[in-house]
């Protein structure tokens, strides 16, 4: 893990996500780098008001982030690096993300209900664009280091090593144990599916300790809220592809039928093309 990018917008959960952030920057010798996007203010009415120019914010936007990487540095004894621009911030992390080749990107939370209300607009725009892996960190958790992760799968996609690198890694570091789950939606017994996707994570996740679970439960989220309850764990992790389990999940469809609020961080692993 080489670059770990958190954007940022000075929020406390901003805030809670950068020290998580900083956390595994340090545990992986990782530079870490802040971001922020901003926009210039539209007006909304005829009401004159005091015209701001771009200069103004972004000398405004870089002593924020400047302090925020200077607090970051005294506390956790690393370099911090910064960049503030101008632009929609999902894009703008997009952009950053392919020209840093940046290993994760931190992102902080707030809210439950479906991902956009769980995790926010941008967080929600960001993992749906980029290819990077997206850890996002609630604003009620504080970081403490991996015992037990939580890999929610459906078996239902070809094995991909390099996908799982980033919960490889993290598996790795803390020493952490995976639990697999698959949440069964009837009484059908051991399929096809569920076959072939042991064996392929026997492939994936062979450096790592590891074991499965399987629970039937009509609704996949309650499935999920139901085994957290039971195995305590301080990462849940999903994977986002075509059809991707995770958009169904946490579509705005099921967005009443939500049994849950995440207390743990979500790593959400791109397969997508």
């Amino acid at each position: 893990m080489n670059t770990i990018l958190v954007p940022v917008d000075f929020s406390p959960a901003s805030r809670n996500a950068t020290i998580y952030a900083a956390e595994l920057a340090k545990l992986f010798n990782a530079r870490l780098l802040l971001f922020h996007a901003y926009m210039l203010p539209t007006p909304i009415s005829e009401v004159p008001y005091a015209m701001v120019t771009v200069d103004n914010l972004q000398k405004e936007n870089e002593d924020l982030i400047r302090k925020e990487a200077a607090w970051l540095s005294e506390q956790y004894g690393q370099e911090v690096e910064w960049l503030v621009r101008i632009g929609i911030a999902s894009d703008e992390i997009k952009n950053l993300n392919k020209e840093r080749e940046v290993s994760l990107i931190v992102m902080g939370m707030k809210g439950a209900g479906g991902l956009d209300k769980m995790i926010g607009s941008t967080t929600t725009n960001v993992a749906r664009k980029v290819k990077t892996a997206v850890l996002v960190i609630p604003h009620d958790t504080t970081y403490t280091p991996l015992k037990h992760i939580t890999y929610a799968s459906d078996f239902s996609y070809k094995t991909s090593v390099e996908l799982f690198n980033p919960l490889i890694e993290l598996c790795r570091a803390f020493r952490a144990k995976i639990h697999i789950l698959y949440v069964r939606q009837g009484h059908a017994g051991d399929s096809e599916q569920e076959l072939t996707g042991k064996r392929s994570n026997e492939i994936i996740f062979e450096a790592c300790d590891h074991e499965y679970a399987i629970i039937e439960e009509p609704s996949v989220n309650q499935g999920i809220n139901r085994y957290l309850q039971q195995q305590k764990s301080e990462m849940l992790a999903m994977v986002a592809h075509k059809h991707t389990f995770l958009e169904r999940l946490f579509s705005k469809n099921h967005t009443t039928a939500m049994a849950y609020e995440t207390h743990v961080p979500l790593l959400i692993l791109q397969d997508k093309d």
